[in-house]
């Protein structure tokens, strides 16, 4: 193993990034994943060199984002640092698979792909640690099929977080397009990428953003409830996932619904997960806790474009506490979706003096020793039964000239990650929903009831209608 203090340091890392620096050291947390479809023109050709064409992109995207050739040095020490691999090998950090069989053009579920991204959730970044870059790229394939794959975007959350994967597959896209154009073989396109030493690297989420803290908290503490948080906090941790796909019209019956109704796509989501935990859990628990991370980009002190396509660790944290209805389960829904919607609306008007929302994670500011904080933990009960992410709409591919039709178009987005939480993204029409969650931590049984809940209540829709009550 090299000595990675011998690497050339580019910035300390900010405290959230230390915070989740010191996460995967300690085997709290592996990774954060973005999955991607991709599928060529069929007005082009098929692809013939795609490795060549991956590797090219790849590399385009690595010079564009310095991050990408970052990894972290003394992650469990009190001032971890940034450092830059001179070279990536992309032979080992990019893998090619073959699914068993084709995959149908309409899916509602993915176990192939459930199987890989269980599996990289799984594994951590600390294998020939030095050489690797804090991320992997897998390329899965249908038999046969030349011109469509699945890209999925492994990487360490202190290298970004869920906007993140967005941000690479945006730069993918694009480098694809280029690659394509060029039509590069797999002879002209190196494997081996050498360091930009003139590549910036973003500052952190606190050199960008004052981190407004509100002493004493906006929110009094709530009523003495009974809670479901599953089992106590753990290690070691085994992740478990499973995700599903809904079709272009429940998604867009879904999105609809939720304008009608005045309430986030968000708020939806973790009032339908909530009202369906409620029907799987004993009838004593009384309410549930969410927590729904906000993206920080708006307020960065950066120019929109550049803090949009970013790619580095910039989110805050919201909570939502959701208490059983009295009556009916499924006559909650909607008036509980409205209920998140005002907590999240309540954070972000809740301004500082700074013109910024009072921030969560300032508090971790005040935490001089993060690990002891984090170990602290261990044996003790869980503060939130569930997560809710929802990182938005991928844009559908734009050419460069608007006048030529995209090669490549990305078809579905699907957000994963280590450790319980429930995440969700929204593609092009479609909702891709996942399911992380601890093992041993949850019944079972749970998670596959909540799974079957939700596709039935989001496709429990009369013909020419609305959805009737629910949704997630």
């Amino acid at each position: 193993m090299m000595d990675v203090h011998q690497l050339e340091q580019l910035r300390p890392l900010g405290k959230l990034e230390q915070v989740a620096a010191c996460c995967h050291h300690i085997d709290f947390f592996n990774n954060v994943g973005l999955s991607a479809h991709y599928k060529f023109s069929d007005s082009s050709p098929g692809v013939s060199n795609l490795r060549g064409l991956v590797y090219a992109t790849i590399g385009a995207v690595v010079r564009q984002h310095r991050i990408l050739a970052a990894i972290i040095v003394d992650e469990d020490a009190p001032s971890p640092h940034f450092a830059s691999l001179p070279v990536i090998d992309l032979a080992r950090s990019v893998t090619f698979l073959e699914r068993s069989q084709p995959l149908p053009e309409a899916v509602s579920e993915d176990k192939e792909l459930d199987a890989i991204l269980e599996y990289q959730h799984n594994t951590n970044f600390k294998s020939e640690y030095g050489t690797l870059p804090f991320w992997r790229l897998i390329i899965l394939q249908s038999p046969g099929v030349s011109n469509e794959f699945t890209a999925s975007f492994i990487y360490h959350h202190a290298i970004g977080d869920g906007v993140s994967g967005m941000a690479f597959h945006h730069a993918f896209r694009q480098a694809l397009e280029v690659a394509s154009s060029n039509c590069l073989t797999v002879g002209e396109a190196e494997n081996i990428i050498f360091g930009d030493e003139n590549g910036p690297v973003l500052p952190s989420l606190e050199e960008l953003h004052p981190l407004p803290i509100q002493v004493p908290p906006s929110h009094p503490s709530a009523a003495n409830l009974k809670e479901w948080t599953g089992g106590p906090v753990h290690i070691p941790c085994t992740s478990r996932w499973a995700s599903m796909f809904l079709s272009s019209d429940t998604s867009r019956g879904f999105i609809q619904d939720c304008k009608n109704r005045n309430v986030t796509v968000t708020s939806a989501l973790t009032s339908i997960v909530a009202t369906i935990l409620f029907e799987n859990l004993p009838s004593d628990v009384e309410a549930v806790t969410c927590i729904i991370p906000v993206n920080l980009r708006p307020w960065l002190r950066l120019p929109r474009q550049v803090a949009d396509r970013a790619i580095g660790s910039y989110f805050d944290v919201t909570r939502a506490r959701i208490r059983r209805p009295a009556r009916n389960l499924q006559d909650h829904v909607w008036s509980s979706a409205a209920q998140v919607s005002q907590t999240i609306n309540k954070y972000l008007s809740n301004i500082s003096p700074s013109g910024e929302p009072y921030t969560s994670i300032a508090i971790f500011n005040t935490i001089p020793d993060v690990s002891a904080m984090l170990k602290s933990m261990i044996g003790n009960p869980r503060d939130a039964a569930l997560e809710v992410t929802n990182i938005g709409v991928f844009s559908r591919a734009t050419p460069f000239n608007r006048e030529e039709i995209p090669l490549w178009h990305v078809t579905k987005v699907l957000l994963s990650r280590s450790s319980p939480v429930t995440g969700a993204a929204i593609t092009d029409g479609d909702i891709a929903l996942g399911f992380s969650w601890q093992e041993g931590i949850v019944p079972p049984d749970l998670i596959g009831n909540v799974r079957q809940g939700v596709r039935k209540h989001l496709e429990r829709k009369d013909k020419g209608r609305e959805f009737s009550n629910l949704d997630d």
